[in-house]
């Protein structure tokens, strides 16, 4: 079966009471979530590729981070309770994982960062925390106990714990339990602690990406410096200068009046398109499972690789960086490829003539997309 998500209210509802705002909870609103299991997770990290953590810690025990790669006797020697493996990036590594990020269609595909998933033995959790992101939890099999406390931010007090970010203190303000397809939405900075109740608790994360305000103005700034006109300062009619050492505040606003157009230009927005379509991590090198894709949707003939990430600006498509102009007659395929992640033959085959077939070609080539004949 397919991953799947539904908002059990229309978006518009969604995103103007709740989109970071406040908590969800939404009953049996997920399924399709038995692959993987926690064997194949397991294995997952064991590859050196594959960014992993184990935690332990918790009532009985002080909190304690180790990164993977992992070896099978790290997995031996795990105590019956109290622990949490947590996976990045799943969907990056298996595709029909990556399926599951079509049903968030309600969303910008760009502001989707990626799947993580956790295993936890009972008692297994991350602690106390706080994330400056939205994310979506997803319980795809046993019980977790959540705990929901204030929304917090940089001013917010934390243990000093050399490797976790865990609050030093958590009022609770909510409390329930998720089983198999309940899903949590979360607003940036709400505190929340989650506990496993039982020894099977495997829960998918959705995070959104929410790249700093710098760290966007930098990539734009990148490819204006790169690629940018050259547009000198002027100060035609400029006053005598009252004191000859001073930045006077009508110089700084005519130095910023000529350097925020920069932000309009094509190369800035080049650079912004290159920063959202980048991935968080780069895995094309792993096979993609046709037999678990056709699983998950039998009539599909094609599938983009769950690391390649895609966005369409104008008359680019963009790829994990990458840009790709597009000719009039490309157009049409590239929005399909980017609006979604699996096709079938019925739906590609309208969209495929002489420039598009070879466009497809290319991309398939990249690795990017697998035909699944």
């Amino acid at each position: 079966m397919r991953p799947w998500f539904r908002l059990p209210l229309p978006a518009e509802d969604f995103l103007g009471r709740y989109w970071q705002k406040e908590p969800l909870v939404m009953r049996a609103a997920a399924g399709g979530l038995d692959h993987p299991d926690p064997d194949l997770l397991a294995s997952l990290a064991l590859d050196e590729e594959v960014e992993s953590r184990l935690i332990t810690g918790g009532k009985t025990a002080e909190w304690r981070l180790r990164h993977g790669p992992f070896d099978e006797d790290s997995f031996r020697a795990l105590p019956q309770r109290d622990w949490t493996l947590l996976v990045q990036s799943v969907d990056h590594y298996l595709t029909e994982v990556s399926l599951l990020l079509d049903s968030f269609a309600f969303l910008p595909a760009w502001r989707l960062e990626d799947i993580m998933i956790s295993y936890a033995a009972a008692g297994g959790g991350v602690g106390p925390h706080f994330d400056r992101y939205d994310v979506f939890l997803i319980q795809a099999r046993g019980r977790r106990h959540w705990q929901l406390g204030p929304v917090c931010d940089e001013h917010t007090r934390l243990r000093s714990h050399p490797d976790l970010s865990l609050l030093e203190e958590m009022p609770v303000e909510e409390e329930f339990e998720l089983g198999p397809g309940d899903v949590l939405y979360l607003p940036p900075g709400v505190a929340h602690h989650g506990v496993a109740a039982d020894s099977d608790c495997v829960t998918w994360s959705v995070g959104l990406r929410a790249p700093a305000a710098r760290d966007l103005l930098a990539a734009m700034a990148a490819e204006v410096l790169e690629e940018g006109p050259e547009t000198p300062l002027a100060d035609r009619d400029r006053a005598p200068a009252r004191d000859p050492g001073v930045l006077a505040d009508e110089d700084y606003r005519r130095i910023r009046d000529t350097v925020a157009p920069l932000l309009d230009s094509p190369a800035a927005r080049r650079g912004l398109a290159r920063v959202c379509s980048t991935p968080r991590q780069y895995a094309l090198d792993f096979a993609v499972d046709n037999r678990q894709i056709r699983a998950a949707v039998p009539d599909a003939s094609l599938v983009r690789h769950g690391g390649a990430r895609m966005l369409l600006d104008d008359d680019r498509a963009w790829i994990n960086g990458q840009d790709w102009p597009l000719r009039p007659g490309q157009r049409a395929l590239a929005a399909r490829l980017a609006g979604s992640r699996v096709y079938t033959r019925e739906a590609l085959r309208p969209l495929l003539n002489t420039d598009a077939r070879e466009l497809l070609d290319e991309w398939i080539e990249e690795g990017f997309f697998a035909p699944l004949e």
